[in-house]
Formats: structure tokens, C-alpha cells, sequence
């Protein structure tokens, strides 16, 4: 009998560095690509109006039309949900922050009086595309609701230089200071090696390598590992701390912003002027996949991606990266690059 799912995660934001919303002709494109597609393949001929129809056509894009030329991935930066067993846990507040903050609102009202209405925020650094939804999360201004928010001092820091009222910056960059936010209850510093719980969930912390620092996460309840470690510079093989805290993780998030070449500078990211991206904090695929196959992880999923990557390049990487992962001989690791609205359960 197979073990029942433990954590369910969902994807606001992946986005690495900065926003990357659709432009119009993008969105034409790909509505251009998909009716050519079908229509060339004679998918559309035998369609009659009717109160199936919009299904029928939704089924035969599903079908016909990779996601690449009929979605897109998104374009918010770091936000991701975690469902554990009894606490709700949201890692980092970039732009999807704030969709999730719009979605949570619905779902605690439609809830009533049954909702829980509390949750943990666990922040990596302090870079603002992984902070700097913080002041448009609604649910931070109802007084019903009780978040705790966890980081480095350093983090913490950070958003009170801009969000405390008595600041100098204050409303320097945001209307709202933190009186507004009768939601947050409690600001909690957890530094890089700590050890600690949250409901039943053992969380482990650990330094990466990044400007200004950042910190992965380790999550472990009955038995299933999640592990999150996103803007880390591992540029020599396979990182041995990295692979050590994640040994053995039902599912890693980490990162892979580059190729080896578009690290080194020696071609550019699609056809872009090249330029070395050394000592910006982000890895190339090709380190990261080496990391997963050495620590054994059952699924690897690479965000932070580059934001000018079209959809279909980004298509393009994940197929590259899981040639990659060919060609370490591992069998058993499942690879993807998440896109917005994507949940999983493990």
C-alpha cells in the first residue's frame, strides 16, 4: 500500500531576477500557432457551435499543441506554496506572492468560519525579486489573520528598513508600513544551520553561496523530503553540502539559470550578446543536474529561470536538461521546470 502524499506544493512564481509577463504579440503568436496547428492537422474541421465546444477545442489543444505553443510558464518570480499536514508554509515573496495572496483570500471566505487562517512565511534573502511582493500580499491587512514571518536577520532587516513606520524609507518605496498589517503577528529570525519545527514538520537550514547570502530549506514529515534552495553558485561539479542536505529528497527545487556556456560568457542566453555570468549568484544546469543525480533525489525541478527566455526556449532547456540527466545514467529522477499553477503532491 503506497504511502500517503505529505506536503502539496504549488507553484506562484518561478521566474528568476524580474517579472516576465506575456507581451500582446506574444499572446497572438501563440493563438496563431495553435489554430494553424489544428487546422493543419484537421482537428478543426468537423466543430459545430454548441454547449461542448469551448471543451472540445480545450481538449484538442491538451492534445495537439505542446504547452510551449499553447501556455505559457508564467512570469512571477519566487513564491511557493507548501501544504504540510497541518500548517500552511509559503516560501518567498516575489511577484506571485501576491497572486497567491489574492487566491488565499477567496479560499479562507469561502471557508468561513471552519478556516485556519494562519500561516508561516519562510524567506531565503533579501533580494527583492524573492521580497518584494511583500506589501501587495492582502492578507497581511486582515486582522482575522495570524502570519509568522522566518528568515535571516539579515532579510528581516531588510523589509523593516522599508516597511517599519518609524524608518526613514519609510513609504520611500510603498504607501503601506507594517501598522497596516494587523495580519503579521511575529517576525522570527532562523539562521543558516538551524534545526526547528513547524506543526510536525522538521525543517533544516543551510547557507548558499549567493551576494548577500541566501539559505536552503530542508522539509521532512512522515517520512517525505522537500527540499528548496533556490539562487546558489555552484560552478565546479557537483556542490557536496548541497548534495549532502538534500540526500535522499522525495522532490529538490534549486535552480539552473544558465548553461555552462552562457556562464562562462562563451555564447550568449539564445542568441543573446554574451557575457560572463560568473559571480552573480546562479548556476549552470549542468552543475545542478550533477548535484540531484549524486544526492539521489526522486524529482528535480529547475526554477529560476532566466526571464528572457521565451516560452519555447525554456521548453528548448528543460528538454536539454533532461539530456543531461541521460547522460549521468540516472533512470529514476524525474525533471521539470514547474510553471505557474502547477501543484504536485509528494
Amino acid at each position: 500500500m503506497s504511502q500517503p502524499h505529505v506536503f502539496t506544493i504549488t507553484y506562484w512564481g518561478t521566474t528568476g531576477t524580474f517579472c516576465d509577463p506575456l507581451l500582446p504579440r506574444q499572446v497572438s503568436e501563440k493563438i496563431v500557432e495553435a489554430i494553424a496547428r489544428l487546422v493543419e492537422r484537421g482537428r478543426l474541421a468537423n466543430l459545430q457551435p454548441g454547449a461542448d465546444l469551448r471543451a472540445t477545442v480545450g481538449r484538442l489543444l491538451e492534445q495537439e499543441v505542446p504547452f510551449a505553443n499553447r501556455s505559457t510558464y508564467g512570469g512571477n518570480t519566487t513564491c511557493v506554496e507548501v501544504q504540510t499536514p497541518d500548517e500552511l508554509l509559503i516560501l518567498d515573496c516575489g511577484s506571485g506572492f501576491r497572486e497567491l495572496g489574492q487566491a488565499l483570500d477567496a479560499r479562507w471566505e469561502a471557508e468561513g468560519q471552519t478556516a485556519k487562517r494562519s500561516a508561516h512565511v519562510l524567506l531565503t534573502h533579501s533580494h527583492i525579486d524573492h521580497t518584494f511582493a511583500t506589501p501587495y500580499f492582502t492578507p497581511y491587512y486582515d486582522r482575522r489573520n495570524s502570519f509568522t514571518i522566518n528568515g535571516p536577520q539579515v532579510t528581516l532587516d531588510s523589509l523593516t528598513t522599508v516597511l517599519d513606520p518609524k524608518s526613514a524609507l519609510s513609504q520611500v518605496y510603498f504607501p503601506p508600513t507594517y501598522s497596516e498589517m494587523k495580519g503579521i503577528r511575529q517576525f522570527r529570525p532562523i539562521e543558516p544551520g538551524a534545526d526547528l519545527k513547524i506543526g510536525d514538520t522538521r525543517i533544516t537550514t543551510m547557507a548558499l553561496n549567493h551576494p548577500g547570502g541566501s539559505m536552503a530549506y530542508r522539509f521532512e514529515n512522515s517520512g517525505r523530503v522537500f527540499v528548496f534552495a533556490t539562487d546558489h553558485e555552484q560552478a565546479n561539479g557537483s556542490d557536496l553540502a548541497l548534495t549532502a542536505f538534500s540526500r535522499g529528497a522525495d522532490l529538490l527545487y534549486t535552480e539552473g539559470q544558465f548553461k555552462g556556456a552562457e556562464y562562462l560568457g562563451e555564447t550568449g542566453i539564445d542568441g543573446e550578446r554574451p557575457m560572463s555570468h560568473q559571480g552573480w549568484g546562479h548556476s549552470p544546469v549542468e552543475v545542478c543536474v550533477a548535484t540531484a543525480v549524486a544526492a539521489g533525489v526522486r524529482r528535480l525541478h529547475l526554477g529560476h529561470r532566466d526571464p528572457r527566455r521565451t516560452d519555447q526556449q525554456i521548453a528548448a532547456f528543460e528538454n536539454y536538461a533532461r539530456q543531461l540527466l541521460e547522460r549521468e545514467g540516472d533512470q529514476h529522477c524525474e525533471l521539470l521546470i514547474p510553471y505557474e499553477g502547477l501543484q504536485i503532491q509528494i
